[in-house]
């Protein structure tokens, strides 16, 4: 979407979205480090971040599993592999495999690695996701300046349109909806913004409940609870597909992590996530 300004002559996306990306990651560093000791804790972390890498990498095979689709996936993807004959060619493979990661599947597998697969990691819970919602804000900029995560069709008071050739225009013209992808999209649900406003008011709660000494383990469960709630709501908005006929797969995920939150807020003590 980002595009536009130089009309399209110049990928824009292609060297902001990175820098924006790495910005985001940064900023939930300093924060992290704010509330515990990254020198003392780094095996921890190290551990932590490698076993949730692994396990992001195996989730999207065991969804594909469960829906049924593990051999078309394999003989599609091997197909992509025998296309690499350069490294430009693989540096596509790799940014696509990459966007097929989400946010929302990381939290989930980095919250289960802290909670119950990493000794000594569960006292760091705390620190880990208490910035999250910050980062999840700033992370949804960059779906909107590229336009994915879109929403369904709407013509409201909120309602946006994308520019020609964006994505919104292509799946709108694969679904006969426009007569070509190189036209404006029909107008839809800013979605990412939704999602943008909803996380910001998410971190601004918890940054309160955080100065007048709530407990720490409500803090953390209020943030994959609220997490979880938000965009289970606004996922009704977005153009994505459901599994099992009734809710999307990001919606299943995302009421585990409101269950997760809950365990947290009414199951877990304040000393064990937390490192004083």
């Amino acid at each position: 979407m980002i595009n536009w300004l130089s009309g399209g002559v110049v990928n824009i996306a292609r060297y902001v979205t990175p820098v924006l990306f790495l910005i985001d990651v940064l900023i939930w560093f300093l924060l992290v480090k704010k509330n515990t000791g990254i020198r003392k804790n780094r095996k921890i972390l190290i551990k932590t971040g490698l076993i949730s890498l692994a396990g992001a990498a195996i989730a999207p095979l065991l969804i594909i599993l469960v829906s049924g689709n593990l051999f078309p996936f394999l003989s599609s993807s091997w197909k992509v592999i025998q296309k690499i004959d350069s490294f430009a060619s693989f540096k596509a493979v790799l940014t696509m495999a990459f966007k097929g990661f989400s946010i929302t599947g990381g939290i989930l597998i980095l919250s289960i690695v802290l909670l119950f697969c990493v000794k000594d990691a569960k006292k760091l819970t705390f620190a880990i996701l208490y910035p999250f919602p910050l980062f999840a804000a700033l992370t949804r900029i960059n779906c909107f300046l590229e336009g994915c995560c879109f929403g369904k069709l709407y013509s409201g008071i909120f309602a946006i349109t994308y520019p020609p050739a964006s994505l919104v225009s292509k799946q709108q013209y694969m679904k006969r909806l426009l007569p070509s992808r190189y036209v404006e999209s029909l107008p839809v649900h800013p979605v990412q913004l939704y999602i943008i406003v909803s996380m910001l008011l998410l971190f601004i709660s918890v940054v309160l409940m955080n100065r007048f000494k709530v407990k720490k383990n409500i803090i953390a469960g209020t943030v994959l609870s609220g997490y979880g709630f938000f965009n289970f709501i606004i996922e009704f908005l977005r153009e994505e597909p459901l599994a099992f006929k009734f809710v999307t797969m990001g919606q299943l995920i995302e009421f585990v992590l409101f269950l997760l939150g809950l365990y947290l807020i009414f199951k877990v003590k304040e000393e064990e996530i937390y490192e004083k």
